[in-house]
């Protein structure tokens, strides 16, 4: 390979604004799942947040008038707040805007798994694939990187793209950045047309090794395809500095939660359709014994609080885009000693999400009998995000019709 067109498999997925590179997914295409090139979406782009909490999200977050009468989990009257609809969630949430408030509703889904092992692919997967993948992939779009997982920590589920789409990573976002032409200056990089053309020339001096390995090499050749994509379509400015500032950060790599909505809200900006996080590391919400919720509430107000609020306060009602945040985990919590219950219950905000609930649990953490499952969960964000028909289809449609706007 000659010096001019050698670019490493390091700069490859710099370019392709991942510090560490794409995960190595596999290629299969599930039947049934539509195909970008038939799904353009309109003017209004659309864009969906997930916000995984590794452990379990307790229904006190979004169900916490199940438990005023006991006072279990620590509910009473001082610590909720009644948004109207039939929806009252806990107090955590007063620190949002008006907007947020006013475009929330719980999501029950009956999964009737009590087990982290079996609970959290689960909860990532509808019929064999990654909802968020085959999602990005049904959204269409010119996007250069249509799914993102923000974070060293993956999403769970199936990583098999689906339409030539796969869950890319990053980890630190100067590389977005930088490919994307919002930072200042950098005399050491090329310029944007000749490292295009350098990574074609790259590219098709592979292709026979590429082509030999449709499966292994599936990660390499959309990350080729990735960063080909944004190096040829024109730069869109923004402010890095402004954007950094906003969130409180200092530093581009993303570890916190603020840091993982600031890189969530770049790559929207950039084009991305799906991106997905984990609130995890050492400290998760698997809350054995935390009866009072104290510590359940702790926890998600210090690390998803700051960065949800900057988030939702700048992306929920921009003219341009139809932003839909997804909070949920594993499982509730159960009673009585918060352990592991068999259902969960999502919290979602966006534009086209009507205040209210089918996510109501008991006061012993169970949903009405003909509550949906992980698909429902997954159709009524397709539905949220006014995906195309075929995209919602996909997830078996949306059986949550109440709380979406028409």
């Amino acid at each position: 390979m000659s010096h001019k067109n050698n670019i490493s498999r390091r700069d490859l997925f710099k370019l392709t604004a991942s510090s560490t590179g794409a995960m190595a997914l596999g290629g299969m295409v599930a039947p049934g799942i539509w195909t970008p090139e038939a799904l353009a979406q309109g003017a209004e782009k659309s864009a969906i947040v997930v916000c995984f909490m590794p452990g379990g999200y307790n229904a006190l977050f979004g169900s916490p008038d199940s438990f005023m009468g006991a006072g279990t989990f620590g509910v009473t009257t001082q610590n909720t707040l009644n948004l109207g609809n039939g929806l009252v969630v806990d107090s955590t949430f007063n620190t949002l805007g008006a907007f947020a408030k006013g475009h929330m509703a719980s999501v029950g889904v009956a999964h009737g798994i009590a087990a982290h092992g079996a609970a959290k692919p689960a909860q990532f997967t509808v019929n064999n694939v990654s909802p968020a993948i085959a999602l990005a992939a049904g959204m269409g779009g010119n996007g250069s990187i249509k799914a993102a997982n923000v974070g060293s920590e993956m999403a769970p589920g199936p990583g098999t793209a689906v339409g030539g789409v796969s869950l890319q990573q990053i980890t630190d976002m100067k590389s977005t950045i930088d490919a994307l032409g919002g930072g200042a200056p950098d005399p050491t990089m090329p310029k944007r047309d000749f490292a295009a053309k350098g990574l074609e020339g790259s590219k098709n001096m592979s292709a026979k090794r590429l082509d030999g390995n449709p499966q292994s090499l599936e990660s390499v050749r959309n990350g080729y395809k990735a960063a080909y994509d944004t190096l040829v379509k024109p730069a869109e400015p923004f402010n890095a500095q402004e954007l950094m500032t906003a969130y409180g950060l200092t530093a581009t790599t993303v570890t916190s939660m603020s840091s993982k909505f600031a890189a969530a809200e770049l790559m929207i900006r950039s084009g991305t359709n799906v991106v997905t996080m984990v609130d995890g590391g050492a400290l998760n919400y698997d809350t054995h014994g935390d009866t009072s919720g104290a510590r359940a509430r702790q926890k998600f107000t210090q690390s998803v609080m700051p960065g949800l609020k900057v988030f939702t306060d700048r992306m929920l009602n921009l003219p341009d885009k139809n932003v839909v945040v997804v909070i949920f985990g594993d499982f509730a919590r159960s009673l009585p000693g918060s352990d592991h219950a068999s259902v969960t219950v999502a919290t979602v905000m966006g534009k086209y999400v009507k205040v209210g609930t089918t996510g109501k649990v008991d006061a012993n953490v169970g949903l009405p009998s003909g509550t949906p499952s992980i698909n429902g969960l997954w159709g009524m964000l397709a539905a949220a995000a006014k995906a195309p028909t075929a995209a919602i289809q996909g997830m078996g449609g949306n059986p949550h019709t109440s709380i979406v706007m028409g």
